[in-house]
This record gives structure tokens, sequence and C-alpha cells, in this order.
């Protein structure tokens, strides 16, 4: 269900990149300041930065996925006409899920490989910074096969014009936007 914003996991996802952004701009803005005035840097607020950027960049990557907006080269597609574009579209979106299970998997074992080791400078388990890949990767892959169980519908279930229709639609609020 999306309201205005988005849906209610779009509307957290971006609340929740929000937050690691002001985050990260405070460490960031206490590390100068602390190390040029005082003379004294904190050894845990580079490394702490750079896990919260991993996970603001996974999170944000679904994101993006959720309102289907990464690059991507869409001539054959779109010359494929209205049900050729949706086919070719569906065999991406099962590569990019194909893709995202071995991403899920491997990502899983490197966060149990690395749960026995701690970081340097915030004394943390590395599980917490690897566990970003799974659970990105799964954000992204829900948004991923809901955008192909859709696509499947609309593919067997509604007419070429009706497909067509939608197309243009989503065309001229493409163009509306730029």
């Amino acid at each position: 269900m999306k309201g205005k914003y988005g849906s209610i996991p779009e509307k957290l996802g971006t609340g929740f990149c929000i937050l690691l952004l002001i985050l990260m701009s405070l460490i960031v803005i206490i590390q100068v300041f602390s190390r040029y005035l005082f003379n004294h840097s904190f050894v845990w607020a580079e490394e702490l930065v750079r896990y919260l950027m991993i996970w603001m960049v996974l999170i944000g990557a679904a994101l993006v996925q959720s309102k289907n907006e990464h690059i991507r080269i869409d001539f054959f597609p779109r010359m494929a006409g209205a049900r050729g574009g949706r086919i070719m579209d569906t065999v991406f979106r099962l590569c990019t899920l194909f893709f995202l299970t071995i991403i899920i998997v491997k990502g899983v074992k490197s966060a149990y490989f690395n749960r026995l080791f701690e970081s340097s400078g915030l004394r943390i388990s590395m599980i917490w910074p690897y566990l970003a890949i799974p659970v990105g990767g799964i954000f992204i892959g829900i948004y991923t096969a809901t955008d192909t169980v859709r696509d499947l519908y609309r593919l067997f279930a509604w007419p070429a014009e009706k497909l067509e229709e939608y197309d243009r639609e989503k065309k001229r609020e493409y163009n509306k936007n730029i």
C-alpha cells in the first residue's frame, strides 16, 4: 500500500538512511574539529563512518530498487514493444534474483565467519558490518521479486493494448519529472 511518499517499508528505509547520513556527518565534523582544534583524534570515528556508509549504501540500493530506478540500458526492451520489453525485463529481474541469491548466501557465510573477529577501533564483532551484505540483498530481492510477479501478471493477464497504454503513461510521467 503506497501513499504519497511510498510504502511504509520505503519510508522506514528512507528515514534510516537519513539518520545514518546525519550521524556520519556529525561524526566527521566532530573528528575534524577535534583533530585540528584539540590535536586529538578518535580512533573509532573513521571506522564507524565506514561501517555506517556500507549500511546506508545497501539500504539505499534497496530503496532505489523499490522505485525501479537503478541505472540500466533499456534500448532493446523499448524496441521490443510492450510485451517483448516486459519479457526482457522479467528475464533481467530473474537474473538479478539469481545474482542476489548468491550475494545473500555468500554474505551470510562471510558474516558468520567474521563474527569471531573484532574491529580494531570500535572493538565490536565484525558480524555487524558484514551483515549489511545479506540484509541489503534481501531487501533488494524482495523489491525485485515483487516487480517480477507484478510484471508476470501484467504480461499474461493484460491485453497488449493495455500494456502499451501503461508504458505510454509511465513514459509521460517520467518525462514530466525530468
